[in-house]
């Protein structure tokens, strides 16, 4: 009898476990395969993503705690279908997760730049779908613009950071602010962006960032509470007065005195492209952070 009670215990504190743990995973993948209508908020979107799979958890245990149990299996699939062939993993979810929950529960302003937080799905899932690194349009123009500015001189005595400086002078001299559509946060294509060179943070921000990585680079989209924008990494902490001292020879009159902004991430230094600073590494639009977008190499 003892037993039977508690093998029966066991299996209810287990179906109601998998009722719990199964509701995040659910609504990342409704929120993945499920659209936003019209012009709603990503943020509005998933959040009633997230209260449609809780209710929809509760209603399937308590119809049959053996489907709760299908469904934990089925969504456990997706997600290793999803980490073979789609390059989902789950350490990318478990980070999205994290910074969700910094999202609800604390304040984001007050999060560290120095300690970057992983974008939530949505945003990490946006960005990335917009990146061409790898597209020949996007590969050309980079070339073509890492080798615009600078005498092979400065290439020899700077290296590869010359070329990315390269980008960031022809990409910003050239870039015109136009806002997105009425109601809509439209994420344009590097090869819409770099015929135009015009539209807005989020535009610029994703075609620097892809063309930079076109030519070998590496960088990342840091968004802040309202605005987005490119980082890339030019060395370790230890080159700063080198990198620093290659700023100011090649942006002088941009620099004119002026401080070389940074952020660290372990022992790698990333230098702001963002196109409201007049040099690369020059002063952030805005110090607090929600999300670093990071990319593979």
């Amino acid at each position: 009898m003892l037993k039977t009670l508690t093998t029966s215990s066991l299996a209810n504190f287990t179906v109601r476990f998998i009722q719990i743990i199964i509701v995040f995973p659910m609504a990342v993948l409704l929120s993945f395969y499920i659209p936003p209508y019209n012009s709603m908020d990503y943020e509005l979107h998933f959040l009633l993503c997230l209260l449609l799979s809780a209710a929809f958890s509760v209603i399937v245990t308590k119809y049959s705690r053996k489907l709760i149990v299908l469904m934990f299996i089925g969504i456990l699939g997706t997600f290793v279908y999803n980490t073979a062939f789609k390059q989902e993993t789950f350490e990318g979810i478990y980070d999205d997760y994290n910074a969700l929950l910094v999202d609800m529960t604390s304040n984001p302003h007050k999060v560290s730049y120095f300690k970057p937080v992983r974008g939530t799905y949505f945003q990490n899932q946006r960005v990335k779908s917009a990146m061409q690194p790898t597209h020949p349009k996007v590969r050309a123009f980079a070339v073509a613009n890492s080798t615009r500015y600078f005498h092979d001189e400065y290439y020899q005595k700077f290296g590869k950071m010359t070329r990315y400086f390269s980008l960031f002078k022809h990409v910003r001299l050239n870039w015109k602010y136009v806002n997105d559509p009425l109601g809509m946060d439209y994420y344009s294509p590097p090869t819409e962006s770099m015929n135009l060179l015009a539209g807005d943070c989020d535009d610029y921000a994703i075609l620097l960032a892809s063309s930079v990585m076109a030519i070998g680079g590496e960088s990342r989209v840091v968004i802040s509470p309202n605005h987005m924008y490119t980082e890339v990494k030019v060395g370790v902490v230890e080159d700063l007065d080198k990198i620093s001292f290659a700023i100011r020879t090649l942006f002088p009159d941009e620099v004119a005195g002026g401080k070389i902004h940074f952020h660290e991430t372990g022992d790698d230094l990333w230098i702001n492209f963002d196109y409201t600073a007049a040099y690369p590494g020059g002063p952030f639009l805005e110090p607090e952070l929600y999300s670093v977008i990071s990319f593979e190499k």
